[in-house]
């Protein structure tokens, strides 16, 4: 400050410090040094030649300093660490690699770990913290727990290419009960939004004989595409069948089978990684992630 201000005086004003306290901090300077840095037979505060080298390193020494903090701060609010995802079919199978692409783009430093499971499984591993936060097909309310819709879904059913109903263009849920059906397994999301929806139009599968019952979305839809039954599952599962024309594809005359998918975590889990991925699902870029698999699917847009 003596350098710039050019006085001992001003540079106490400026430092909010008394005159002879200055005085003191440079002889404090001098003694640790052993030389002289200021010129004191000159009418102002010149400094000398050793003190304009001390200067020119105090002045590194402070630019050091905001560089370090900075950098600290930096450090601080970058993400990294592991993050535990737990997952049901659909959202595990077909919506999570989507999201997680760009999502490690944005954060290559998180290690991710991913876990498989049906809905109630994804539940209990959320609420006994296994997991940061899961992803399931139906809502949660659970002590404990936030639930937040991630994406829209909607259930379709599918048939295989030569069944008599795929030339059918009206296609009631009652139609289903002749028909032998393949279904997920019990505990499954999607098994339990069919049941309740069915249920309203008077279709009961606990009636029904001779239906099929499998582990995985992915071999319901095999199952399909093989001729064992027809099937109502996630339009999702179904994306990639549409494109290269393996099943047929409709929608219930006298049913919506629209639902969201939502997002579990507890309220007690506050570890960044978790945050950090919540906002980006929850946010505009994993909006626009998900909205990018039916643009060049013609059946889609076909039945809006």
């Amino acid at each position: 400050m003596v350098e710039q201000s050019g006085s001992i005086s001003k540079a106490a004003l400026d430092l909010h410090l008394s005159q002879p306290a200055v005085t003191k901090h440079i002889q404090s300077l001098e003694e640790y040094y052993r030389k002289s840095l200021i010129n004191r037979s000159a009418r102002e505060a010149v400094l000398t030649e050793e003190g304009r080298l001390l200067y020119r390193y105090a002045l590194e020494v402070l630019r050091l300093m905001d560089e370090a903090k900075m950098a600290l701060a930096e450090m601080s609010i970058t993400v990294q660490g592991s993050l535990r995802i737990g997952a049901s079919s659909i959202p595990g199978q077909y919506i999570l690699p989507l999201v997680l692409k760009e999502f490690s783009r944005n954060y290559p430093e998180v290690d991710i770990i991913v876990e498989m499971g049906d809905t109630e499984q994804i539940t209990r591993l959320v609420f006994e913290n296994k997991v940061d936060l899961g992803l399931v097909g139906n809502s949660v309310k659970e002590r404990h727990l936030e639930c937040y819709p991630c994406a829209e879904d909607e259930l379709v059913l599918i048939l295989p290419l030569d069944h008599p109903l795929a030339q059918v263009e009206e296609i009631r849920a009652e139609d289903l009960y002749r028909e032998k059906m393949v279904w997920r397994e019990i505990g499954s999301g999607t098994r339990k939004t069919i049941e309740g929806w069915l249920v309203q139009t008077g279709v009961k599968l606990e009636e029904k004989k001779g239906d099929l019952e499998l582990g995985s979305t992915g071999a319901v839809v095999a199952a399909v595409e093989a001729g064992l039954g027809l099937s109502i599952v996630s339009i999702w599962a179904v994306v990639r069948p549409l494109v290269w024309k393996t099943l047929a594809v409709r929608r219930l005359k006298d049913l919506s089978m629209k639902r969201l998918l939502y997002v579990i975590r507890s309220t007690q889990n506050t570890r960044r990684p978790a945050q950090a991925f919540s906002d980006f699902i929850l946010g505009e870029e994993g909006k626009l992630a998900l909205d990018r698999v039916f643009a060049e699917i013609p059946w889609f847009h076909e039945q809006e």
